[in-house]
């Protein structure tokens, strides 16, 4: 079941569309889930609140702030889409965040994908930051499974909506320290999964891009759950800062 609702006053196209993109991608992804809930919200204010308020109900201590965002902290999928940010985009982006979040709505939709254990050694490296550090490693580990899903569903063209996204925000990421190498770690996935260089960097990245590529391929091949692909990626960003000789 594929249940939208909206939050504030939403156009009754954009509510068709985003309830057509949900039940065209679940018809090509092995038929409906039991449960999926999109909310759609009228403003950005209000979907902040939302989600701001039922973190603090569940205990959730870390989350992101995106125009359209996958969660499952009840139990089941849920996507949140912040129709005040959609309509200043280009629809294909906006069809290309969807089907991102949709993809993992399909792999991620239990709360086993957004409760990760806190590493010991991870902890004991980083203190209270491993928290942070963990979270962004398990986003990159469960973005690059969501494209790589894409892919395999035939979104090509959509992908690519999605690299001209994600180009728009790469110049910003600095890689002086490891949540730096995670962030580029994620939006280096899209380009992967297309087979394409990652460009347009800050000075500081573009000298280790080509290793932290090199480590989000081999996790396309590292076997185990969730939480062991979190610590190869931690571990393998390590030793490329340690190489260039930045603080850990």
């Amino acid at each position: 079941m594929i249940r939208v609702t909206s939050i504030g006053f939403i156009d009754e196209p954009f509510l068709a569309e985003i309830r057509s993109i949900a039940v065209d991608f679940y018809s090509k992804a092995g038929g409906e889930p039991p449960l999926l809930e999109i909310y759609i919200y009228s403003s950005t204010e209000r979907m902040r609140a939302r989600i701001l308020r039922e973190a603090e109900e569940l205990g959730v201590t870390v989350m992101g702030d995106f125009t359209v965002l996958h969660e499952a902290w009840r139990g089941w999928p849920r996507i949140h889409v912040n129709y005040e940010a959609c309509a200043n985009m280009d629809t294909r982006v906006t069809r290309a965040l969807l089907l991102h979040e949709l993809a993992h709505s399909k792999l991620h939709g239990s709360p086993y994908y957004y409760l990760v254990s806190l590493d010991k050694s991870i902890a004991g490296r980083y203190g209270r930051e491993a928290l942070i550090i963990e979270y962004m490693a398990s986003i990159a580990v469960k973005d690059l499974e969501a494209l790589e899903l894409l892919r395999n569903l035939g979104y090509e063209e959509e992908i690519e909506s999605y690299v001209e996204f994600v180009k728009t925000q790469i110049p910003d990421i600095k890689c002086y320290e490891i949540t730096g190498l995670l962030e580029l770690a994620k939006l280096a996935a899209p380009f992967i999964v297309k087979g394409q260089s990652v460009d347009n960097l800050d000075s500081s990245c573009a000298g280790i891009a080509g290793r932290v590529v090199e480590i989000v391929e081999r996790l396309r091949r590292v076997e185990g759950d969730l939480e062991d692909r979190i610590r190869f990626l931690v571990n393998e960003l390590e030793k490329v800062l340690s190489v260039e000789g930045s603080p850990t």
